[in-house]
């Protein structure tokens, strides 16, 4: 650390840093815009889709034998994880983790499990330990609607013929970019609050039948909500990512001030030295 030209590079390093994390806050608080925007959009959409599917369902006189609200038998449980594919995100990735893993190992202790991830920090740590559904890294950062689609009525076709016994689906959530938590929701089968079916039913003509509207909607309903919950943890992960930046830019600046002040006080104590030899020479 006596060495000047050592504290001059290390100086310089942390000046990099600093440049760059302030580079990676400007691109997620872009990204966390954007983001935004479309979750906004969507869910404008999807209240009023919800509305017409919660009509369907207070309409349709068999509920408690419908298939969307039956447990199958089967034993297997397919958990769905959403985690980012790059980190620098604080603990986004290692706290839904830690929580999916109690949550299998404590809640689904005897049951069979398979994962389906969206996202490569997931993959990397339950791949080992669990069999893959099926896993995809592309939509995390670009999301295709269409792809997401093929998926989704792949996992809705094996839960109908009864490989599933229930799909749950666990990621961040985030209300606001300081406050976090954890969203651990079933999609399959469906979970409807009691008091809904004491409503009473509302006079609608429905064409073509409301079974077969119920039957065409409900795929599109569970996409949605899929859909949804990706936009929720792309925001938590892009807000975490600048909460992190913004972190670790602080603790540079104050290590590169730091690291200035032992270097004036170095080169003032060089400077006195050199002086007090010469005076001492004369």
């Amino acid at each position: 650390m006596s060495n000047l030209k050592e504290l001059i590079n290390r100086v310089n390093t942390v000046s990099s840093i600093v440049k760059m994390t302030s580079a990676m806050k400007l691109v997620s608080s872009r990204n966390l815009k954007k983001t935004q925007e479309k979750l906004l959009n969507l869910n404008f959409y999807k209240s009023n889709i919800e509305k017409i599917f919660q009509i369907l369902l207070l309409n349709n006189n068999n509920n408690n034998n419908n298939l969307l609200f039956k447990t199958n038998k089967k034993n297997t449980i397919l958990l769905i994880v959403l985690t980012s594919n790059r980190g620098l995100c604080g603990s986004f990735n290692n706290f839904l983790l830690k929580i999916s893993n109690y949550l299998i190992n404590n809640f689904f202790k005897n049951k069979n499990i398979y994962i389906l991830f969206f996202g490569k920090k997931g993959k990397e740590l339950f791949s080992k330990k669990y069999p893959i559904y099926v896993y995809n890294l592309n939509l995390i950062e670009n999301i295709n609607f269409n792809i997401l689609s093929n998926i989704i009525n792949d996992i809705y076709k094996n839960y109908k013929i009864g490989n599933f016994m229930k799909i749950i689906m666990i990621y961040n959530n985030s209300k606001n970019i300081y406050k976090k938590f954890i969203s651990i929701k079933q999609i399959l089968p469906v979970k409807m609050n009691k008091h809904f079916f004491l409503k009473k039913k509302q006079d609608f003509r429905f064409e073509p039948s409301q079974k077969k509207i119920l039957k065409f909607l409900f795929p599109e309903m569970l996409k949605l909500k899929i859909y949804n919950s990706i936009l929720e943890s792309k925001i938590s992960e892009h807000s975490s990512r600048m909460i992190a930046m913004q972190k670790a830019k602080d603790n540079g600046l104050k290590i590169k001030k730091e690291l200035l002040y032992y270097f004036n006080k170095i080169r003032k104590e060089n400077i006195t030295k050199e002086i007090l030899e010469i005076i001492g020479g004369i």
